[in-house]
């Protein structure tokens, strides 16, 4: 069941013609070009509000050489960890990377692996410690986007630092108790270091933002939400939509016509 738009009369099923029974309007086309804008204005706002948010992510990623030489930099770690990280005291010659730990903890069940780290065994608790710096090196990559937003910045510190610490609580432990670091290991915290400093240079925390002007009805967004706030009644505003509307009009036709004289004059200079 629904309702007529003009007498505000319940349509019951058996209403099946298009038109009203009690004031026989047609309920599918009544009022339909105000219905039609009103929509459109919807979706002009809902694309103005969420723009902001798609520029701030173009900016941190891609936006500046400063953006690209952090996602460059934020990629770098995981190879390292490709390299000989360490080697066991108890089995010399012997080195591992990512593929051993991966299998090592592929082979265990996940109760077995927490319940040796949690006891205190050695190499368990690092590698687990070195599994979760990887899962925080991949939430931070995801979250570099995000980063020029609200609460980016102190989101990315935080990552940063978490990462950084449980790659270094690992290692420490390794070397300690387990065996030995390689070169891997050295590179892998080098790089952490490397991205946690150039995050927080000033440049990189205030990446430049190129915005993207929207328009509503016509209406730069801005104006639009400021007459909004203002209380603006709306019919002033859609006065203001349709003078907006009939010079971005105007400005098409105008360049339309340019463009077609210099054609003209392109081909009477070939002749």
């Amino acid at each position: 069941m629904t309702q007529c738009p003009k007498c505000g009369k319940t349509l019951r099923l058996y209403h099946w013609r298009p038109e009203c029974p009690y004031c026989g309007v047609n309920v599918v086309y009544y009022n339909s070009n105000d219905r039609m804008l009103a929509e459109t204005e919807y979706a002009e706002i809902e694309h103005a509000h969420s723009q902001p948010r798609i520029d701030r992510a173009k900016a941190a990623f891609f936006g500046s050489p400063l953006a690209i030489v952090r996602i460059v930099l934020s990629a770098l770690p995981i190879a390292a960890l490709f390299l000989p990280l360490g080697r066991l005291s108890r089995s010399v010659g012997a080195s591992f990377n990512v593929i051993g730990i991966y299998r090592y903890l592929s082979e265990n069940s996940f109760d077995g692996v927490v319940k040796n780290a949690l006891s205190g065994d050695a190499l368990t608790l690092s590698l687990v410690l070195l599994a979760l710096s990887v899962v925080l090196w991949l939430v931070c990559l995801i979250c570099l986007p995000m980063s020029l937003g609200k609460h980016g910045k102190g989101r990315n510190l935080i990552l940063n630092l978490l990462l950084l610490g449980t790659a270094a609580a690992s290692a420490v432990n390794f070397a300690l108790r387990a065996g030995t670091l390689l070169l891997g290991a050295y590179i892998y915290l080098f790089l952490l270091a490397v991205i946690l400093v150039y995050n927080l240079l000033p440049p990189v925390r205030r990446l430049p933002i190129k915005h993207t002007v929207c328009y509503i009805g016509g209406l730069p967004s801005d104006e639009y939400f400021d007459m909004k706030a203002q209380g603006v009644s709306e019919l002033e505003i859609r006065k203001k939509m349709v003078a907006a509307l009939t010079a971005m009009q105007e400005e098409v036709r105008r360049k339309a016509a340019e463009e077609e004289a210099q054609a003209l004059a392109k081909r009477a200079a070939r002749r």
